[in-house]
């Protein structure tokens, strides 16, 4: 048995992770109370046959009984485990003969993204974007989709409902009658479709990034804030989106390697395989630009804000230097008077006339003038 791992990083999701997700923890522990579903596909079947057990499965389809018993079919197979079962697990693990590694990788719910080979098969771990409203942000499912590719089926595992299976068996469908497909193939489009449902995520990141860098111009200073609250959470789905794929590019390039070598099955396969590539460079090209633009429309907002900010404080420096208007005229008021409210003899008290009256208020007047044009040529008012 020859065995590699690709040093995949665990990476940032932002998920609704339930307790025990860690090395250690099973499916039935992620709080899926889903029923356990199988799926049959062959290529000389007309129709994917389903059931809830393995029994039932083989009371439908009397050939499934070989291939559980004995590991071969005379046909292309491919059997989905959705919701499976520690049972479930562990009959087919014997009955295929896993090595125990899959077993537990599979049991455990492994979330790292890998393909490890084996002998006779190869173990596929991906983690696909969960089908949720793309309001919300790009999420991904709390467990991987297991596949263990053999020269002549595939047999997967899911620990939740997901509609790529689906999906890749309407496509096998479609090019049944055009080309011979393969286990290679079915392994290759599952690929293909988990990385296609990155595409909405990815447009609604587009989205929202062209109406943050068209609202530029009409953010009001106080939405400022909240201007860049909105930056902050986009940037983080991009750098979130930007993890994933890049994991998935490290998938995709061990795949290559493995039906490129000597003696593999579908030599071919590294063609269908660069168009996932270059989907994902694609992918990946937009958020480079989302990101350069979220970045520069982050520089224009915090330019903006510190333009307001320096016109405010000038504002107000300038309202509370007007206010030193008041001192000068009331401090020499407030003075004049209180030293003529003393118990002193006023000047003019004695005389008819208001001529002492009117001397005292022009003096008066004419501090307040005086103190004005000296605030006036300092610069304060």
């Amino acid at each position: 048995m020859s065995t590699f791992k690709l040093p995949f990083m665990v990476p940032f999701t932002r998920t609704f992770r339930g307790k025990g997700e860690d090395k250690g923890t099973n499916g039935k522990e992620y709080g899926h109370s889903e029923p356990t579903q199988l799926s049959f596909f062959s290529s000389h079947l007309d129709s994917c046959l389903h059931a809830s057990s393995l029994e039932s499965l083989e009371a439908i389809y009397e050939p499934i009984r070989t291939l559980l018993d004995h590991g071969r079919h005379n046909e292309l197979w491919w059997l989905d485990i959705t919701a499976p079962s520690e049972e479930d697990i562990e009959i087919l693990s014997r009955r295929f003969s896993l090595h125990p590694l899959t077993t537990e990788d599979i049991k455990t719910g492994e979330t790292r993204e890998k393909i490890e080979l084996f002998g006779p098969y190869y173990f596929l771990s991906l983690r696909p974007p969960s089908p949720v409203d793309t309001n919300e942000g790009v999420r991904t499912s709390p467990l991987n989709v297991y596949a263990v590719v053999f020269r002549d089926g595939v047999l997967s595992f899911s620990w939740s409902s997901n509609p790529h299976a689906a999906h890749v068996r309407s496509r096998m469908k479609e090019h049944q009658s055009h080309f011979p497909l393969t286990s290679d193939w079915i392994c290759y489009a599952l690929i293909d479709d988990i990385v296609d449902g990155f595409g909405p995520f990815i447009t609604s990141i587009d989205g929202g990034v062209e109406m943050i860098e068209d609202s530029i111009s009409i953010t009001r200073p106080d939405d400022i804030g909240l201007a860049l609250q909105r930056i902050y959470q986009w940037r983080k789905e991009v750098m979130h989106v930007r993890h994933l794929l890049n994991d998935k590019t490290d998938v995709i390039r061990c795949f290559a390697r493995h039906c490129d070598a000597p003696g593999a099955s579908s030599s071919q396969m590294s063609l269908y395989l660069s168009d996932i590539q270059d989907h994902v460079l694609t992918m990946m090209g937009k958020l480079d630009a989302s990101e350069q633009m979220l970045s520069r429309s982050q520089s224009k907002f915090l330019s903006q804000l510190s333009f307001d900010s320096s016109r405010m404080r000038n504002q107000i420096m300038l309202t509370l230097s007007r206010l030193t208007l008041v001192p000068c005229i009331v401090v020499p008021l407030q003075f004049i008077t209180g030293l003529f409210g003393m118990n002193t003899h006023v000047p003019g008290q004695g005389a008819d006339g208001l001529a002492w009256w009117f001397s005292i208020l022009g003096v008066v007047l004419t501090l307040v003038v005086l103190f004005y044009n000296i605030a006036k040529r300092l610069g304060v008012i």
